[in-house]
C-alpha cells in the first residue's frame, strides 16, 4: 500500500528525465568504451609491427655475430699460421747461421796452410796471401833423428794431431802366413817421452811437436823435426787443422801465396 501510493506521488517527468540520463550516461560509456577499444587496437597494431621490426634485428645482429665469430675463427687460424711461418723462418735463419759458420770454417781450413823457411828458421802461419803469425824454430834446416828416417819428398800435410803424444798402438802384420800382434803400449813410452805435447804428424817423416820429455829418446826416435818452442807448438796446434798443408821457402824472401803449395 505504500509502494502503491509513493508511486502515485513521483510526478512521471521526473520518471522520464531519470531514464533519459541513464540512457545517455550509458551510450557515453559505451562511446568511451569504444574510443580506448581503438586506442587499444591501434598500441596492438603497433606493438606488433615493433615485434616484428625487433625480430629483424635480432636475426641480423645475430647473422652479424656469426660473421664475427667466423672471423674471430680465421684470426685465430691466421694468427696460427703466421706464428708457424715465424717459427719456420727463424728456424731457418738459424739453420742458414750454421751453414755460413760451417762454410766460414771449411774456407778457413782450405786457406790456411804454413811456409817453411828453413834459412830464417821461421815458420808462417798461413791464410790465402797473408801471414798471420811467425813462430822461431830452434834448427836452420830440418834435422832427422834416428837411424831409420824414412826419405823426405818436399810435399808434407798434416793428417793427424795429438793433444800428448800417445804410446804406441797394437798393430799386426802378417809374416809368411803367420799373423803378427804387437799389443798396444799402455803408459809411458819411447814415442810418448821422444815427442811430448802438441804432436802434429805428416804423411812423410817430419813431425812437428813441442820440447820432448826425454832428450835422449828423442834422439833416438826416427823422425824429422823443427825443434819447436812449447809456446809456438801449442798454438800451431791450436790453429793448424788436419789437412793443412806445409810448403817450404828456400830462399831469404817472405813467403808469397805465388810459390806453389806441395
Amino acid at each position: 500500500m505504500k509502494l502503491t501510493a509513493f508511486s502515485q506521488k513521483v510526478h512521471g517527468l521526473i520518471v522520464l528525465t531519470i531514464g533519459a540520463v541513464l540512457l545517455f550516461a550509458g551510450f557515453k560509456t559505451r562511446l568511451l568504451l569504444r574510443q580506448e577499444t581503438r586506442g587499444l587496437a591501434s598500441a596492438a597494431q603497433k606493438l606488433t609491427a615493433n615485434s616484428e621490426v625487433i625480430s629483424q634485428s635480432v636475426q641480423e645482429l645475430r647473422s652479424i655475430r656469426d660473421l664475427k665469430f667466423r672471423d674471430l675463427d680465421r684470426l685465430k687460424a691466421g694468427l696460427t699460421d703466421m706464428a708457424q711461418s715465424k717459427r719456420a723462418f727463424y728456424e731457418a735463419g738459424l739453420s742458414l747461421q750454421d751453414e755460413k759458420r760451417s762454410l766460414e770454417k771449411l774456407m778457413e781450413i782450405i786457406t790456411t796452410y804454413l811456409k817453411i823457411d828453413q834459412e830464417k828458421k821461421m815458420i808462417y802461419l798461413m791464410r790465402g796471401d797473408q801471414a798471420l803469425e811467425e813462430f822461431q824454430t830452434q834448427y836452420p834446416e830440418l834435422r832427422a833423428f834416428g837411424s831409420e828416417v824414412k826419405p823426405f819428398s818436399g810435399a808434407a800435410q798434416i793428417i793427424s794431431k795429438e793433444r800428448f803424444a800417445h804410446p804406441e798402438r797394437g798393430a799386426s802384420e802378417d809374416l809368411n802366413g803367420v799373423l803378427v800382434w804387437n799389443p798396444p803400449q799402455v803408459g809411458n813410452s819411447v814415442r810418448a817421452n821422444a815427442l811430448g805435447e802438441f804432436v802434429m804428424f805428416t804423411q812423410g817423416p817430419l813431425i812437428l811437436h813441442g820440447p820432448p820429455t826425454k832428450i835422449a829418446e828423442h834422439e833416438n826416435f826416427p823422425h824429422l823435426c823443427l825443434g819447436l818452442s812449447q809456446k809456438s807448438a801449442q798454438k800451431l796446434y791450436a790453429k793448424s787443422f788436419i789437412g793443412t798443408k806445409i810448403a817450404f821457402v828456400k830462399t831469404h824472401a817472405v813467403p808469397s801465396p805465388a810459390q806453389n803449395l806441395q
